[in-house]
């Protein structure tokens, strides 16, 4: 029997594990076991566990807080449910309009920004220690402020509010085809996280470098924390390309006959 086989590719495979440890894999879920309680728990950890300075780090040893202390206009339990409403509407509203949207990687990737935004802003608030712009008025009338309220540097309102905006704003515009629909909501929800952290400095709880840095830092996570989402599923899809081999097959049997077949090569 003569047998006569088309040239053959070598068939690539994609080398790298994506559950390897020596890399963030947002979105992969041996590792989110792990890492969400890890984040959590340094924020506890960092919250928990922080002793007070005698005064705060250089550049604010010297600062005077006497400011009156004001009512918050936007506290967490009143902007959480349109967070989670809002958040919810895009991953779902994504999922089903796009087949393509890696509904629990986002989803996933999303709550590891908030994470990490956290663990940024618990740091440098226990790192520096920057008295809130009320703290000596509140000690001099006799009200000792609360542990959170006083640290001031940076603000968590303003470094979650432009997680949060970044983030969705970036899911609209990978995976939503209206610009009309990307642009309006980017444009909202940015006003809306410029107008929470403004009111931070307006309600006397923050001075403005502190939104301006909280600003900057959730912006910088959330966007680190997104391409890295979408890195990871490119690679993921890469993969499982990458495991399906198909090459053809040609040859002859003993009366001289030709077959022709296919070989399918594939690893789950």
């Amino acid at each position: 029997m003569t047998l006569d086989l088309p040239p053959q590719t070598i068939p690539q495979h994609y080398e790298e594990k994506l559950s390897n440890w020596s890399s963030f894999n947002p979105g992969e879920w041996k590792q989110d076991i792990f890492t969400i309680p890890l984040e959590i728990g340094l924020i506890a950890g960092i919250n928990q566990y922080s002793s007070m300075r005698s005064t705060p780090l250089w550049p604010f040893n010297n600062e005077v807080a006497d400011k009156d202390p004001k009512e918050t206009t936007y506290p967490r339990s009143k902007l959480l449910p349109y967070a989670l409403g809002t958040s919810a509407a895009i991953i779902g509203g994504l999922s089903l309009y796009s087949s393509d949207f890696p509904t629990y990687r986002h989803g996933i990737g999303w709550i590891h920004a908030h994470l990490l935004t956290e663990v940024a802003t618990s740091t440098a608030k226990v790192t520096f220690q920057r008295k809130r712009p009320f703290y000596d008025k509140k000690v001099s009338q006799g009200n000792q402020p609360s542990i959170d309220d006083k640290y001031s540097f940076f603000s968590g309102h303003a470094s979650h509010a432009f997680t949060f905006a970044t983030y969705s704003s970036a899911l609209l515009f990978k995976y939503s085809d209206s610009s009309l629909l990307n642009w309006t909501y980017a444009s909202l929800i940015f006003t809306g996280a410029s107008i929470i952290a403004a009111s931070r400095v307006t309600d006397n709880a923050h001075n403005t470098s502190d939104v301006i840095t909280g600003a900057i830092v959730g912006t910088i996570i959330s966007a680190f924390v997104f391409f890295r989402v979408e890195e990871v599923n490119e690679k993921k899809q890469e993969k499982l390309i990458h495991n399906l081999n198909m090459s053809p097959i040609v040859y002859r049997d003993e009366v001289n006959k030709s077959w022709y077949g296919i070989n399918v090569d594939f690893n789950i």
